[in-house]
């Protein structure tokens, strides 16, 4: 006999609250790579930005067009330690989870690790020290970039967030599916229209 899935709950819902703060991206990806901050929880998909999407959160930065803000959660709360025996975050591993925008915190990592590059062109030629040869003309990297634009960008290259105190991991997974199911993606089709708006062709 088949089951019909229900929208129904054995209990009244209960509101999660998240904190809303801008966080230096350097910041960010310093906690990634400090282990503070996992980007690979169980309900999370791998790496999929390709370069150009990479390439144009970097572009977003500098021109201070609006970045979504990424899902955190804070895994060091006494309702986080309570649903899990009595550890905090720290002792499972990471005091901080990326449920949402570790595409974005990828990027960050990339950039400012010196493993993402963008067009020279894109900086006054005053703050790039070097540049690397493309196919696409002269490009920079983070340490391509004279010391005074490095520490510019670790103050003002920020990802808005929203920072959560879900108890447990599950509790994670539920907030991820919610954020990212709720919308239509965007087509290939949808992507090409907007594009030929921007080079002066018509909608």
């Amino acid at each position: 006999e088949e089951t019909t899935e229900t929208r129904q709950t054995a209990a009244p819902l209960t509101k999660t609250h998240f904190t809303a703060t801008n966080l230096a991206a350097r910041e960010i990806a310093r906690m990634v790579l400090s282990g503070d901050m996992t980007i690979d929880a169980p309900y999370q998909r791998g790496e999929v930005w390709q370069e150009d999407q990479q390439v144009a959160l970097v572009r977003s930065w500098l021109t201070g067009a609006p970045i979504p803000a990424i899902v955190v959660n804070n895994r060091m709360t006494a309702s986080f330690v309570a649903a899990n025996s009595g550890l905090w975050g720290g002792e499972l591993g990471y005091a901080y989870s990326v449920v949402d925008g570790q595409q974005r915190v990828r990027a960050a990592v990339a950039w400012f690790e010196g493993d993402l590059a963008v067009p020279a062109s894109w900086f006054s030629p005053e703050v790039v020290e070097s540049t690397l040869d493309t196919d696409d003309g002269p490009y920079v990297r983070h340490r391509d970039l004279i010391r005074g634009e490095r520490t510019h960008q670790a103050f003002t290259f920020m990802l808005p967030m929203a920072e959560g105190q879900l108890p447990t991991i599950q509790a994670e997974a539920e907030a991820y599916l919610l954020v990212n199911g709720a919308g239509t993606p965007q087509t290939d089709a949808d992507m090409s229209n907007a594009k030929r708006v921007v080079d002066g062709g018509a909608a």
